[in-house]
C-alpha cells in the first residue's frame, strides 16, 4: 500500500508512514534551503502535515516526493515572505561524505572544493539557491521544478543557467585571490 493510500485509511498510521518513508530526504532538502536545524525541523514537519491534508487529491507513486518538494519549497518561500530572510547563509554545516581515496592531499583537495561550492551556493540570490537546490539536491526535474515553483519551464532552465553561472565565477575568483 502507498504512504498517501494508507494516510486515506488511517490518517495517524499513514501520517508515520509517511514521516519514517520520507524524514531525511526532506530534513536534508529543507536544510539545504534554509541552513538551520531548528528551521529544518520545522519546515519538514510543516510540510508533513500538509501534505497529510493534501493528500486525498494524489495518485500517483513516481511523483510523490516531487508533491512534498512542491509543499516544501511554498512554505520555505512563505517563511521568506514573512520574515524578510533575504540573507539566508546555506550549508555551513552539511556533513561530508567520507573521501575513501588513501591520497590524503586529494581528499584535501576535494574538501575544499566541495566548500568552495557550498559557499558559491550560498552567495546565490533565495530564488537561484532555492532552484539549485531543488534540482541538484532534491534530484528534481525541470517540469517539476517549474510547478514547485509555478514559474515556466523556460525560466527554470534561466536560473539554472545564471546560478551555474554565478558560481562558476565565484570559484574561478576564488581561485584567483589564491594564487596571488
Amino acid at each position: 500500500m502507498h504512504v498517501w493510500e494508507e494516510i486515506r485509511v488511517s490518517p495517524e498510521t499513514g501520517a508515520r508512514s509517511l514521516v519514517e518513508a520520507y524524514s531525511e530526504r526532506l530534513y536534508r532538502l529543507a536544510y539545504r534551503l534554509c541552513s538551520n536545524a531548528a528551521q529544518s525541523e520545522d519546515l519538514a514537519m510543516r510540510t508533513f502535515a500538509r501534505a497529510v491534508k493534501a493528500t486525498g487529491r494524489f495518485d500517483s507513486e513516481a511523483a510523490y516526493f516531487s508533491f512534498l518538494c512542491t509543499i516544501l519549497a511554498n512554505l520555505y518561500r512563505d517563511d521568506l515572505r514573512l520574515k524578510a530572510a533575504n540573507a539566508l547563509v546555506l550549508m555551513e554545516c552539511v556533513p561530508e561524505k567520507e573521501d575513501e581515496r588513501p591520497d590524503p592531499a586529494a581528499s584535501l583537495i576535494a574538501r575544499s572544493d566541495a566548500e568552495a561550492v557550498r559557499e558559491a551556493v550560498a552567495r546565490l540570490s533565495p530564488v537561484l539557491r532555492e532552484t539549485v537546490v531543488l534540482r541538484y539536491y532534491g534530484g528534481m526535474s525541470v517540469s517539476d521544478i517549474s510547478k514547485a515553483l509555478v514559474a515556466p519551464e523556460g525560466t527554470v532552465k534561466f536560473r539554472l543557467s545564471e546560478a551555474r553561472r554565478k558560481i562558476r565565477e565565484f570559484l574561478t575568483q576564488r581561485n584567483v585571490d589564491i594564487e596571488r
